[in-house]
C-alpha cells in the first residue's frame, strides 16, 4: 500500500489525521526494527496495509474521542500508538516487554504525543488495581478471546467497551467464549467482518459491551489461566 492509497483509504473511513505523522510512525518503527524486534513486516507497503491501516479499524466501531483507552499487549504500539494519532482519547499502551514500552514512552516523548503512555506490565497484575477504569479496552492478535475477556474485561467499566481485533476464526472463538463472557459481564454487540484492500486478508473486529460487573475473583493468575481456560 502506498502513502497516497493510505490516505485514500482512511478517508473513506472519514479519519482526521495527518498523514505525515502515520509515515512518520511507520518509519521510526521500521528504522527501530533494525536495533531490536518490534515487528516481522518489514516493508513500508506491507506495514501501511497490515499495521497501520489495520489498527485504524476500530474506529468503524466506536468513538474513542475523550474516552479512557488501554490497549493491552501493545507490542510497538499497534493499535494504541495509530488510534491516539487519528482521535483524542487518552491512552494506556501496556505491554510486558521492557524495550517495547521504553521505545513508545521515548518516541511520544519526542513528538509531544500528550495522550499516550506506556506501562511495563502483565495484564493480570494490572487489571488487580484498575477494577472498572476505562471506557474502551483493546487487544490485537494477544491470546484467544476466553483468554482475553478474563484479563481485560475486569478493567473496564460497566457500560463501557472491549474491541477484540481477530482474523477468520473470531466466530468460533465467541463460541468457545460463552462462558467467559457471562463471568466478565460481557456481551457482543458487533461483530466487523473486513477484508484488508492489498492482501486480502481476512479481518474480525468483536464489539463487547460490558453490561454488569465482573466476578472479582478474576483475573486469576496467568498460569491458571493457561490451565483452565474459562
Amino acid at each position: 500500500m502506498t502513502k497516497e492509497e493510505l490516505k485514500k483509504q482512511l478517508l473513506k473511513l472519514n479519519v482526521s489525521f495527518k498523514i505525515e505523522d502515520l509515515e512518520t510512525l511507520l518509519n521510526d518503527t521500521l528504522e527501530t526494527n533494525k536495533k531490536f524486534n518490534l515487528t516481522a513486516i518489514k516493508e513500508p507497503e506491507k506495514f501501511r496495509e497490515l499495521m497501520i491501516y489495520d489498527s485504524v479499524l476500530p474506529i468503524k466501531l466506536i468513538d474513542f474521542d475523550d474516552k479512557k483507552v488501554i490497549d493491552v499487549g501493545t507490542g510497538a504500539g499497534y493499535p494504541g500508538l495509530v488510534l491516539a494519532l487519528i482521535t483524542y482519547g487518552d491512552f494506556t499502551l501496556l505491554d510486558s516487554t521492557k524495550k517495547k514500552i521504553d521505545h513508545i514512552n521515548e518516541y511520544v516523548k519526542a513528538h509531544n504525543i500528550s495522550n499516550v503512555k506506556g506501562i511495563v506490565t502483565r495484564a493480570e497484575e494490572y487489571a488487580k488495581n484498575t477494577q472498572e477504569t476505562y471506557d474502551i479496552a483493546i487487544a490485537r492478535a494477544v491470546a484467544p478471546l476466553n483468554i482475553l475477556l478474563e484479563l481485560i474485561m475486569p478493567m473496564v467499566k460497566v457500560g463501557g467497551y472491549f474491541i477484540a481485533m481477530k482474523g477468520l476464526k473470531g466466530k468460533e472463538e465467541i463460541e468457545e467464549s460463552k462462558r467467559a463472557l457471562k463471568e466478565m459481564g460481557g456481551e457482543v454487540e458487533i461483530i466487523d467482518a473486513i477484508t484488508l484492500p492489498e492482501s486480502n486478508e481476512d479481518r474480525m473486529n468483536i464489539l463487547i459491551k460490558k453490561v454488569k460487573p465482573s466476578n472479582k475473583k478474576y483475573p486469576r493468575e496467568y498460569k491458571q489461566i493457561l490451565c483452565k481456560p474459562l
